[in-house]
This record gives C-alpha cells, structure tokens and sequence, in this order.
C-alpha cells in the first residue's frame, strides 16, 4: 500500500479537517440595509423597554408588534432578543450618567 499525499494524483478532494475554520467568531451581517434596520429598531426598543422597566418594575414579556410584514417583523425580533445583560447595564450606566449630568430645573 502507498502512502497517499495530498499532492499526488489520486487524492482529488481536500480534506475539510485543516480548511474549515473553528467558528464563525463574527455574526453575519445582514445584508439589507432595511431589515438590517428592523433589528436595530428591535434592539433600540428592548432597551428602552428594560430602562422603562426599572422605573415601572413591569419587564417586557413578549415581542411588541413592529410591522404586519413576517419579514420585518422576524428582523424586529432577531434584535430584540440581541440585547444581552451586558447592554442593559451598559444602557442603565449611560442614562444615570446623562440624568446627572442635566441639571434639575425646578
């Protein structure tokens, strides 16, 4: 029996195992600048939602209606479920910093 490189004639097919990467370290971007913008809507509503949230203590517990359209409305849901407990934080940590930084008018 010979041994078989991959250099040699007889091996056509390249193995998967060295050219694959690992993991996709970068979630696809969508492409559609429309739906791209559906999800950002979605996310910028979940945070506003989570910050009213803390005022009200009422926690958002469906996905609220963002178009009649399925595919508008599955971009819309894609970010609001996005938002992770680190963004949340990151929200809280922004609007205590602006609300001190507005001084009261009374």
């Amino acid at each position: 029996m010979a041994f078989v490189t991959p250099n040699s004639r007889k091996c056509k097919v390249r193995s998967g195992v060295n050219s694959m990467p690992i993991a996709n370290t970068q979630p696809k971007r969508i492409q559609s600048r429309v739906y791209r913008q559906c999800a950002k809507d979605g996310f910028n509503a979940r945070i506003r939602a989570e910050l009213a949230a803390d005022l009200t203590g009422d926690v958002p517990a469906t996905v609220p209606l963002y178009s009649h359209s399925l595919t508008r409305q599955s971009y819309f849901d894609q970010g609001w479920q996005a938002v992770t407990h680190l963004d949340i934080l990151k929200a809280r940590k922004r609007a205590k910093a602006q609300a001190m930084a507005v001084p009261n008018e009374q």
